[in-house]
């Protein structure tokens, strides 16, 4: 990948773990980037399948950092020891089940300014029955956030902003990623999203899987964040939670928790679970 001195360098940072199957994809998508000044980090987070061998093939092709870890710490610390071995003035992240689209750090980078936070993308979401495009807002301000995660998984942000706010929780079992854009929005102002679909999110090799430390993870986030909630906001947040353990809806729970401008969507989402059940 030929190196442009003119252009901020973007460290594009994948953490992986036992996905030695999905890993290239993800990597080819980083290698084919239009923007041509891009760092590749990949973490292992202590992979026990052939994942070294699929990295040795690549660094043998092109300039890629690859970090071992002895044995999984989980994603958080696996993320920020890639940020923290990052060059780049800006990083990105990129989960190792994914994939970028080509024009995904021009297009971010295009519209970057230091007034927000972070900048995202519209999401293409893959699904056993389909796909879908993940249409967002434009502005992601906190009063947004603070209903619900529009942001994603994935953003690009300024390397020592991600520092200077203390990276992803570690102490967080889930929602590390929604917690830390909430932290960027606080400090730094709204994030920008490119209405473009610029990234791919595969979810159907992980359809209905449901796990404790998930539901742990989240009332963590929950308790950890819920000052900020107004009241409005707060009932949403435990709909969320409750709806994610399928737990009944009351009469009338759905029009007293669920604010106007997210009905649409969980209704789509009670749609996806019974297609999924």
């Amino acid at each position: 990948m030929a190196k442009a001195d003119s252009k901020p360098l973007v460290s594009a940072i994948i953490t992986t773990h036992n996905r030695a199957d999905l890993l290239p994809r993800a990597l080819d998508s980083v290698i084919v980037q239009s923007y041509d000044n891009v760092e590749i980090i990949v973490v292992d987070d202590g992979s026990t399948d052939n994942t070294p061998e699929i990295m040795e093939k690549y660094r043998e092709q092109v300039p890629v950092k690859y970090i071992r870890l002895d044995k999984s710490l989980g994603a958080p610390r696996a993320r920020n020891r890639g940020i923290e071995a990052s060059s780049g003035e800006f990083v990105a992240g990129l989960d190792d089940d994914d994939k970028w689209h080509k024009n995904r750090i021009q297009g971010l980078m295009a519209v970057y300014d230091d007034c927000f936070a972070a900048v995202t993308s519209d999401t293409v979401m893959v699904h056993s029955e389909g796909q879908a495009r993940w249409r967002k807002k434009k502005i992601i301000d906190l009063d947004t956030l603070l209903y619900t995660n529009q942001v994603g998984n994935q953003v690009l942000v300024r390397r020592d902003r991600v520092l200077d706010v203390g990276g992803f929780d570690p102490d967080l079992k889930a929602a590390q990623d929604y917690d830390l854009w909430i932290r960027l929005c606080e400090k730094y102002g709204p994030i920008r999203n490119v209405q473009k679909p610029l990234q791919t999110i595969y979810m159907d090799h992980e359809e209905g899987r449901i796990t404790s430390s998930s539901f742990q993870g989240y009332l963590q986030f929950y308790n950890k964040h819920k000052e900020k909630f107004d009241r409005s906001q707060r009932k949403y947040q435990l709909y969320k939670i409750r709806r994610a353990q399928q737990k009944p809806l009351a009469f009338g729970e759905f029009g007293s928790c669920v604010p106007a401008f997210r009905y649409w969507s969980e209704m789509k989402n009670e749609v996806i679970k019974k297609l999924w059940e």
